[in-house]
C-alpha cells in the first residue's frame, strides 16, 4: 500500500476525505426538504423517471454519456457483470452507460419498446420507497419494529461518544455513519484509549459516527429480492489452514491460485488473492508465526482485520442450512424498509439455529449489496442469483 493513499480506507485508492465531509454539511442542510420530496415523489411515481429519461436523452446527443453493447469487462464489477451477462445469455437488448470515457455501473434495458435504466443490479428500476443508506436510521427503524440490533447511538462530539462508550460497556465498535466495504471502522474497542483513537479514525472519514455494542459470533450477509427470496451466505476474513508440511507463504500461494481468484482490485471477479503485506506480515509476528513457519495439519489462522472481498475473504454459501426463523425476519426487514433489494450485514454464533434461541443482531443494510457473493462462494452451492433476478424483473415488467 502506498503511503499516499489513506490506510483505513484501503483497498480502495482514496487520498483525502474532503467529499465526505461536504456531503455531510450538504445531507444537513437539505434534510428539512426531504419529507416535502418524499411526499412530492409518491404523489407523481413517474415524474422522477421522466425527467431522468429527459437528462440521459439530452447528454446521449450531446455525446456526453454513450450506451456500449459489448463494454470492457474489466471495467466493470462482478456484481453488475453477472446481470449483464445473463441479459445478453437471454437476448435482451441491454446495454452500459459510459459517461465521457468512464463506465459509472448504469444500464440500460429496452424491453417490449419500453426503455428503462437501472444502477448495477436490474432490480432497481423498480426504486425503494425508504432511503436507508444511513446506519443510524436504519437501525432505529428496525428497532421500533422488534428487530435485534446491536445497541449504540450516533454522536459528532467526541466527549459525548467517549461518556457514551463507557456507560454502554466494552468490547465496542465505532464506525462512520454512512461508509461502506469497513471503512474507518475500529471492532473490539476495550479501552478508553482504543475508543478514543477509534473516534478520531471515524471522524476523519466524516464527521457523524457510531459507537455500538460489539456482538461475538460469525458475520453473515442476506440479501433480499422482491420481499420473497432470500441468499444467505458467511463472510470469513482471509485465512489457511495447515496441512501439516506446507509453509504459511506456500498455503496462501495454493489458495490464490484459484481460477476464481482475483487480484486485489480487479474489478470482473467476486473472490481475491489473499495480499501479503504489512498487515499479514504484522499479524504473523503478533502469534510468533511468519511466511516460512509450517503450520499444523487442520490449524486455521486469521491473515487480514476486516472482511473485505478484496483482502481475499472466503465466502460461504449456506442458504439452504439457515434456519427458517432467521430467512423470516430478513424477509421481515425487506417489508418493513419497503424495498425490493436490501443487504443485510448480521452477526449470529449459528446460522443453523433461529434467531430467537441466540445473542444476534443486524449490523446494517445496504441499498446495492455484492449480490454476486451468493452465485460465487468460495465453499459450499452456487446459487443462480442472475436467473432468479431477471425472471423478477421480466415478470413485473410484463
Amino acid at each position: 500500500m502506498s503511503k499516499k493513499y489513506c490506510p483505513h480506507c484501503w483497498p480502495t485508492k482514496r487520498r483525502n476525505h474532503f467529499i465526505f465531509h461536504l456531503n455531510y454539511y450538504i445531507d444537513s442542510i437539505i434534510t428539512f426538504f426531504k419529507k416535502s420530496q418524499q411526499i412530492f415523489e409518491r404523489k407523481n411515481k413517474h415524474s422522477g423517471a421522466t425527467t431522468i429519461r429527459a437528462l440521459i436523452n439530452i447528454l446521449s446527443f450531446l455525446k456526453i454519456i454513450r450506451f456500449a453493447d459489448d463494454p470492457n469487462v474489466t471495467k466493470l464489477y462482478n456484481r453488475s457483470l453477472i446481470f449483464f451477462n445473463e441479459a445478453k445469455k437471454r437476448g435482451l437488448d441491454i446495454k452500459t452507460i459510459k459517461f465521457l470515457w468512464f463506465y459509472v455501473d448504469e444500464f440500460r434495458l429496452i424491453y417490449k419498446n419500453k426503455k428503462y435504466y437501472y444502477n448495477a443490479i436490474p432490480i432497481t428500476i423498480f426504486p425503494n420507497d425508504i432511503n436507508y443508506h444511513d446506519k443510524f436510521f436504519t437501525k432505529k427503524l428496525l428497532k421500533e419494529h422488534g428487530i435485534p440490533v446491536s445497541s449504540g447511538q450516533v454522536f459528532t462530539d467526541t466527549k459525548k461518544a467517549l461518556r457514551f462508550g463507557q456507560t454502554l460497556g466494552f468490547p465496542l465498535v465505532v464506525k462512520p455513519s454512512k461508509a461502506s466495504l469497513s471503512h474507518h471502522v475500529t471492532c473490539l474497542i476495550n479501552s478508553d484509549a482504543e475508543l478514543s483513537a477509534a473516534i478520531q479514525i471515524a471522524r476523519k472519514y466524516r464527521p457523524a459516527f457510531i459507537v455500538e455494542k460489539y456482538i461475538h459470533g460469525n458475520l453473515f450477509r442476506a440479501t433480499v429480492i422482491d420481499k420473497n427470496v432470500v441468499f444467505i451466505c458467511q463472510k470469513d476474513k482471509a485465512n489457511i489452514q495447515g496441512n501439516g508440511y506446507s509453509t504459511i507463504e506456500e498455503l496462501i500461494k495454493t489458495k490464490n491460485n484459484h481460477i476464481n481468484r482475483g487480484h486485489t482490485h480487479q474489478m470482473n471477479t467476486t473472490l481475491h488473492k489473499i495480499p501479503i503485506d504489512n498487515t499479514l506480515i504484522k499479524n504473523l509476528t503478533d502469534h510468533g508465526l511468519n511466511l516460512k513457519t509450517i503450520l499444523e495439519k487442520d490449524k486455521k489462522i486469521y491473515l487480514q482485520n476486516k472482511y473485505i472481498l478484496s483482502y481475499g475473504c472466503d465466502i460461504i454459501g449456506c442458504s439452504e442450512d439457515a434456519h427458517v426463523d432467521n430467512k423470516k425476519l430478513f424477509i421481515k426487514i425487506a417489508n418493513i424498509l419497503e424495498t425490493n433489494l436490501v443487504g443485510i450485514d448480521f452477526i449470529c454464533p449459528d446460522i443453523n439455529k433461529s434467531y430467537k434461541e441466540q445473542e444476534t443482531a443486524i449490523l446494517e443494510c445496504n441499498d446495492l449489496p455484492y449480490i454476486d457473493m451468493h452465485q460465487y462462494p468460495s465453499h459450499g452451492k452456487p446459487e443462480p442469483v442472475a436467473e432468479i433476478v431477471w425472471d423478477a424483473v421480466l415478470n413485473r415488467l410484463k
